[in-house]
């Protein structure tokens, strides 16, 4: 079933520190003239996974918009232009990230890092370019039904896809992120649009926390997309907010 061509979009996003660490390590950026909505949730501490998932933002933001102004060279280059742009963006952010930690004298996986999850409209209501490295997540509510658009770069999620045999390892085991090795590949796809999509862009502070159900429960509420934000963080805290969160809403009108 093809879905009506969707005429608007509106963006909000939000982040808080949680319940229980001392800094938020989590940054995230919407430019709505772009079309990109970017989440980043940072690792290593005292190390700099704020400053990690700062730069990684800063980078992948810089390299689209060197792009995104001359409209006929995104007509070229077409969606699978798109693709290799997003590609490139998320390598020059990881060297970007790399290049700090050695300036630091920090070996390879001692210093800081970080996950991205990106939702990019390359030319305006097209099909949106959406790519990952780590386990920040993008879902979409269509219909009623969520649905999670990423596969999560952890142990625990390679501990799934293998059956579940054993013992299952720690969530919190990273097995893709930036800043952390030389090379570091995102998860590139193309999604269609649809009036009445919402799309979630998340850290693990929120999936970690909040059922599918409430997230859900809260996305089809008739609420702005700035109190949707508002009342997801708050369903975090209120479960224990044990983690950095962060949400931003993509929602097609």
């Amino acid at each position: 079933m093809t879905g009506t061509t969707p005429r608007s979009v509106q963006y909000a996003g939000l982040t808080d520190v949680g319940r229980v660490r001392s800094q938020n390590e989590d940054s995230f950026q919407i430019d709505p003239d772009l079309g990109l909505v970017l989440v980043a949730d940072g690792m290593g501490g005292h190390v700099g996974g704020d400053i990690a998932s700062r730069t990684a933002i800063e980078a992948v933001n810089d390299f689209i918009l060197e792009y995104e102004p001359v409209p006929d060279r995104l007509d070229r280059t077409g969606t699978e232009g798109s693709v290799e742009i997003v590609r490139t963006a998320v390598h020059r952010a990881n060297q970007r990230i790399v290049g700090l930690n050695h300036e630091r004298g920090l070996p390879d996986n001692r210093g800081m890092g970080t996950t991205i999850v990106g939702f990019w409209l390359p030319s305006g209501l097209s099909p949106a370019i959406v790519f990952h490295v780590g386990d920040s997540r993008l879902y979409r509510l269509r219909g009623g039904r969520l649905d999670q658009i990423t596969h999560d770069h952890s142990l625990y999620q390679a501990w799934v896809d293998a059956g579940r045999s054993g013992a299952p390892p720690n969530r919190n085991i990273i097995m893709r992120a930036l800043g952390v090795a030389d090379d570091a590949e995102a998860d590139v796809s193309v999604q269609e649009t649809r009036a009445g999509d919402t799309f979630l862009l998340c850290s693990d502070g929120l999936n970690g926390m909040v059922p599918d159900d409430t997230i859900i429960d809260i996305l089809i509420e008739p609420l702005a997309p700035e109190e949707a934000c508002r009342r997801l963080v708050e369903e975090a805290n209120a479960h224990g907010g044990r983690d950095n969160v962060t949400v931003a809403l993509v929602r097609f009108d």
